[in-house]
């Protein structure tokens, strides 16, 4: 079976964990994720199983929503509440207006340094290895795209939390946006609650609990809908499926969506690919999963 199966992860689960129970569940059945989350944060989690593992890749530049509670006046070593406190200032003297000000500045592609308590792999090694080994880990910043922050519950001066909505791409830590706000704010910020709320097309609405006996399987169709792509005739299917390039302009039907560098998702009726451009016109088969 090549398929997706969208899991809502519980807070407190691990991602491995979640792809250890649909791979029990699927009597063996090859299951991977396209996107962790972290054992602090719940949400979508897009597994997929067979072939389409080798989309994994793929799902993971699909831009992604957030919801966080983010709250002011603690800081912590891992940007979330998991984290040993290293500085309380308060928020007291929380300035709501340099706070909505600061937001716009993190609106388009912004260099982002990672907490060193993450899965980015340095030499090797996961950061966070290196850190609970009590080794100085030095991050280094990289580019990520914010396409829209959006405020859902303004600051409460009650508890000094604030909740956001995020959608933003590939690579970003929203426990190092917490984490830059309470920065700029002079009085330090972790993440308090996360949820991944949408990856792509996909919610977490329609997802499956991972307790569930039965899931629900999402079918490569669905998962094509993301992407800008060309759906093809059963002669250049033929032909596709069996490595050869294919007139662009023979396609039957062009639609927009998310764009993988130079990739073009091509869908037929019995599989869904990528290819490349090759030459003008043409395109060159790169991945193919049949619609098993």
């Amino acid at each position: 079976m090549n398929a997706l199966i969208l899991i809502n992860k519980p807070e407190g689960a691990r991602s491995t964990s979640c792809v250890g129970a649909a791979r029990k569940k699927l009597s063996g059945l090859k299951v991977g994720h396209s996107g962790t989350l972290a054992s602090t944060a719940s949400g979508l989690l897009v597994l997929v199983t067979g072939h389409a593992t080798r989309f994994s890749e793929f799902i993971m530049s699909l831009p992604k929503v957030y919801r966080v509670v983010i709250q002011f006046g603690v800081e912590t070593n891992t940007y979330d509440y998991s984290g040993e406190i290293i500085s309380e200032a308060g928020y007291e003297n929380f300035d709501e207006k340099k706070f909505y000000d600061s937001l716009f500045s993190f609106a388009g592609i912004r260099l982002q340094t990672p907490p060193a308590i993450s899965a980015i792999k340095i030499e090797g090694r996961a950061a966070y290895q290196l850190a609970r080994a009590g080794q100085d880990v030095e991050m280094k910043s990289r580019p990520v795209f914010f396409r829209n922050i959006k405020v859902l519950t303004p600051f409460n001066p009650d508890d000094g939390t604030v909740e956001l909505e995020i959608s933003c791409g590939r690579g970003t830590y929203i426990r190092s946006l917490a984490h830059d706000l309470g920065g700029i704010m002079n009085c330090g910020a972790h993440v308090k609650k996360l949820e991944r709320s949408a990856v792509g097309n996909f919610r977490v609405e329609d997802a499956n609990d991972p307790a569930d006996e039965l899931y629900k399987i999402t079918n490569l169709s669905e998962l094509a809908k993301n992407f800008t792509r060309i759906k093809i005739g059963a002669r250049d299917e033929r032909s596709f499926m069996n490595g050869l390039s294919i007139l662009l302009s023979h396609a039957e039907s062009f639609s927009r969506g998310v764009t993988i560098k130079n990739y073009l998702c091509v869908e037929g009726e019995n599989f869904l690919g990528f290819g490349t451009f090759a030459g003008y016109d043409y395109v060159k088969p790169e991945v193919i999963v049949p619609k098993l």
